[in-house]
C-alpha cells in the first residue's frame, strides 16, 4: 500500500470489479482517452483482465482510494517495467467524475513515482498522453514529467487521428514529495 494524506493506493481486489468500475470503462466521458473504449466492456472481460494481470510483478496495478471513506475512484498502473533498462510507463485514470479536478491524479502519480524510484530503483518513468488530454498532462507535469516528444497522428479517437505526447522523468531530475 502507498499512502498520502488523502489517498491510499492498494492492490485491486475482486470486490473492486463491480458495476461502478464497469460503468467507468463504458462511460464515453471517462474512457475517451483510454484504449478500453474501443470495445464494450463486460464483467467477464474485466474479470479476465484482472486475472491475467493481478500477479504480474512487471505491471503493478493499484486501486486509487480516498482515505476518508475508502472509496475506489480510479486506477494507476506502473508498467510494463523494463527491468534491463530500469524504466517503466505510468498510466492512470480517475473514473469517479466527482473527483476530477481535485488533484487526485497528480497525488497518485507522485506516490507511484516515488515508490518506483525509491523501492524499485527505476531510472526513468514515461507516460503517453493523447494530445488534448490537458488534465492528464498537467498532472504529470506537476510531478516533474516533461514533454520529450510528440508522436504525430499516432492514435485514432472520435474518428480522427491524434498526436500522442510522450512525457518522461529521469531519476536524476526527480524531486521526491515532501
Amino acid at each position: 500500500m502507498l499512502n498520502s494524506s488523502r489517498l491510499c493506493l492498494r492492490a485491486l481486489e475482486p470486490s473492486d470489479l463491480n458495476a461502478t468500475y464497469l460503468g467507468w470503462l463504458n462511460d464515453p466521458e471517462v474512457n475517451r482517452y483510454l484504449e478500453t473504449r474501443f470495445l464494450p466492456q463486460t464483467q467477464e472481460a474485466l474479470q479476465g483482465y484482472w486475472q491475467a494481470h493481478r500477479d504480474d510483478p512487471a505491471s503493478p496495478w493499484f486501486a486509487i482510494c480516498l482515505v476518508g471513506d475508502g472509496r475506489h475512484i480510479g486506477n494507476i498502473k506502473l508498467g510494463p517495467i523494463q527491468w534491463l533498462h530500469r524504466r517503466a510507463d505510468l498510466s492512470l485514470f480517475i473514473g469517479d467524475r466527482s473527483c476530477w479536478g481535485q488533484g487526485y491524479a497528480s497525488e497518485a502519480i507522485a506516490l507511484v513515482r516515488d515508490w518506483g524510484f525509491r523501492e524499485l530503483d527505476l531510472q526513468k518513468l514515461n507516460a503517453g498522453i493523447y494530445a488534448g488530454n490537458i488534465g492528464s498532462r498537467r498532472a504529470f507535469e506537476k510531478c516533474g514529467f516533461e514533454l520529450e516528444g510528440t508522436l504525430r497522428l499516432e492514435v485514432v479517437s472520435g474518428g480522427q487521428r491524434l498526436d500522442v505526447w510522450r512525457l518522461g522523468l529521469p531519476r536524476s531530475h526527480w524531486r521526491p514529495a515532501p
